[in-house]
């Protein structure tokens, strides 16, 4: 999304601002990040809704764009993603000594003990979805970024036309170009493979079981399974 965003002309970000979690002992700090930004400016993070966070972005008459992902990937790649940047999730894992499967697992599952928790992924995803709700939100499917040429170009015009209504800078043309001709995937800091469906190469049928006792029918609620026979 980043990358999408830096596409668009005048478009700026501080690339040392970022909003994550937005717990209440965070929201005056978080408040002033965000009464800081210019005209054309975007602030990226990951924050947890609440009643607070809706109202306030609202009061602030801001736009919010809603990035989200088929759960079974968020799971190995943040598997990933945590050995990357040494987080403290890895360390449990390294002196637990686990295997993928059982790093795998605990993601699903979660881990709790007397001196670490981290939340299973139901808990975790909970924690974002009532963002899908709000009417003022556009919500985006990663899948529909990548997927193909055709569901690339709509999804991008859709964000355009959310964040500009009727008063584009350019012809949607040249903005989509602008965009496209920015992206690339291997300059995120989350990017391994960048593609659809990686974890059918990693869940056997214990891991899928366990998601499926995990999250119930939260994949049909997404929109990525038609039932639980996958």
């Amino acid at each position: 999304m980043f990358q999408i965003l830096t596409g668009l002309p005048s478009v700026k970000h501080d690339q040392l601002l970022h909003l994550y979690e937005g717990f209440p002992y965070q929201f005056t700090h978080h408040e002033q990040a965000l009464r800081g930004i210019k005209e054309n400016e975007f602030i990226s993070g990951h924050i947890y809704y609440s009643k607070s966070w809706e109202d306030k972005l609202k009061e602030l008459n801001m736009k919010q764009i809603f990035l989200y992902r088929d759960l079974r990937d968020i799971i190995v790649s943040y598997n990933h993603y945590v050995e990357k940047v040494d987080a403290p999730l890895f360390h449990v894992f390294r002196e637990q000594n686990l295997s993928q499967k059982e790093r795998l697992l605990a993601i699903i599952n979660g881990v709790e003990s007397s001196s670490f928790n981290h939340p299973g992924i139901k808990e975790w995803f909970s924690f974002f979805i009532n963002w899908m709700h709000i009417p003022h939100v556009l919500s985006v499917r990663f899948e529909d970024l990548i997927s193909n040429e055709q569901s690339q170009t709509k999804t991008l015009s859709t964000i355009i036309k959310y964040l500009y209504n009727d008063h584009l800078p350019l012809p949607i043309d040249q903005m989509l170009s602008s965009i496209k001709r920015n992206i690339d995937p291997s300059q995120s800091a989350t990017f391994r493979k960048g593609k659809i469906g990686s974890w059918q190469e990693e869940f056997d049928q214990e891991l899928k079981d366990a998601f499926k006792r995990s999250t119930g029918d939260l994949l049909i609620q997404l929109g990525y399974e038609q039932n639980n026979n996958w």
